[in-house]
């Protein structure tokens, strides 16, 4: 019987250990409750991006193939703006501005790689190749963003007749601005 108590005093200690125990551990029950709103604002600027496609023109033939027709090619503008902003894509001068070229009538060239010989050419906005591209922001493609991609071809002509053109390859760099 001594153990039988012994064994029942170990178990009630035990028992109570773990009820006083448990008791630090519960969750009080509150009565009352108070609550405050929390704002969560952002803000969305006018934003865009621009990529650009080259426009590589296959070999001119100043003397045979175009004497008498000029040498098209094409390339691509493709803009990503926030939804409603609206502006203008312009497309400058190139590195290598013939005589007289203005932001308004551009002069474009390609060079050699030494700037000895030039070959003019034009980029235009519409495939009649009548609109020139500028570089100008009031005469420049007027877009209004939709926020998906919006693409343009650039329609690239090198006049016709260039025979006092030398022998190698060409190249220029155009700028295109995404005016917003």
């Amino acid at each position: 019987m001594k153990m039988n108590f012994k064994q029942n005093s170990v178990k009630l200690a035990i028992a109570a250990g773990l009820i006083v125990g448990s008791a630090g551990l519960t969750v009080p029950a509150y009565a009352l409750t108070s609550t405050s709103n929390m704002n969560v604002t952002t803000s969305i600027g006018m934003n865009c991006t621009i990529t650009t496609t080259d426009i590589t023109f296959a070999e001119y033939k100043p003397t045979t193939d175009h004497a008498t027709t000029a040498l098209t090619g094409n390339g691509a503008v493709s803009t990503t703006c926030t939804v409603g902003s609206t502006g203008s894509i312009i497309i400058g001068q190139g590195e290598h501005p013939g005589s007289g070229s203005s932001d308004a009538v551009p002069v474009r060239r390609m060079a050699t790689s030494d700037d000895a010989s030039f070959l003019n050419y034009e980029v235009f906005s519409d495939e009649g190749y009548s609109v020139t591209w500028t570089n100008e922001a009031a005469s420049g493609i007027g877009y209004t963003a939709s926020g998906s991609a919006q693409n343009m071809t650039v329609y690239g002509k090198v006049a016709a007749g260039q025979t006092g053109a030398s022998q190698g390859s060409y190249a220029d760099v155009l700028v295109v601005t995404v005016n917003y």
